[in-house]
């Protein structure tokens, strides 16, 4: 699986588009919806409650049965520059997408760019509370992009799926990147949570261990915090995983 997996993206543009985050949250909002435009995708967007910003919304193959979501958040605490929470997470979506445009495909793919997580998760509170019944049961996954490029790619287990979790480590060796845990219950919350109170399997790749986590919504959070290496593996790890549910999961 993993050899014949073409990424779609070298480092460096993986590296740059990282490098366009911005300080101002109606930038960083433009900066993603002209990266999916750059990518052949024609996002929407859905008003969040409470949150000046939509959610963004690309969907790739919207005609398949059952939808994988893959999401991350791109409104950020202003004590740094949210590079790391959540930009390197947000900033992969549009690559991500790349990555599985031009295979053949068994489920529709939904990435979302969440509006307000830091304020209290209301942009994937929205998204799930106006799902119907239906959307719920045929929702099969909720990827969540958190907080990456500090250190090797990491699992949010306690979390996690099984089922998830299990094919998570199968991609990871075909990557060549360790399947490492960081469980990170007592550092905080993320966009993941909605839809486990849904009863949709979730699972949430980070980059974040007691060590560094201390930089998170500090002015430590910006682009040298992030190891280039460890965020192209991050994006590398994810676009594989992501082929290998489609052809994996019901």
């Amino acid at each position: 699986m993993g050899a014949a997996l073409a990424y779609a993206q070298t480092p460096e543009v993986i590296q740059q588009r990282l490098e366009l985050v911005s300080r101002n949250l109606d930038q960083r909002r433009t900066t993603l919806e002209s990266l999916f435009r750059q990518v052949g995708c024609a996002t929407t967007e859905e008003s969040v409650p409470h949150s000046r910003e939509p959610n963004i919304l690309c969907a790739l193959d919207p005609e398949n049965a059952g939808t994988i979501v893959v999401g991350g958040h791109f409104d950020f605490v202003d004590r740094g520059t949210g590079a790391v929470d959540d930009w390197s997470g947000v900033a992969l979506l549009p690559s991500l997408y790349q990555s599985l445009k031009d295979r053949p495909l068994r489920h529709r793919f939904l990435f979302i760019a969440f509006a307000g997580e830091e304020e209290g998760l209301f942009g994937s509170k929205q998204y799930v509370r106006a799902l119907s019944k239906e959307e719920k049961t045929g929702t099969r996954a909720m990827i969540n992009l958190e907080c990456l490029g500090l250190t090797t790619p990491k699992v949010w287990r306690s979390r996690a799926n099984p089922k998830l979790f299990a094919a998570y480590v199968q991609a990871a060796a075909a990557a060549h990147i360790p399947a490492e845990v960081m469980d990170v219950d007592k550092l905080g919350d993320d966009d993941s949570h909605p839809f486990l109170n849904a009863g949709i399997p979730v699972l949430t790749i980070h980059s974040v261990t007691d060590a560094n986590a201390g930089l998170l919504h500090s002015a430590g959070d910006n682009l040298k915090a992030i190891n280039p290496r460890d965020y192209y593996d991050a994006y590398r790890l994810a676009a594989t995983y992501l082929a290998y549910l489609d052809s994996k999961l019901e």
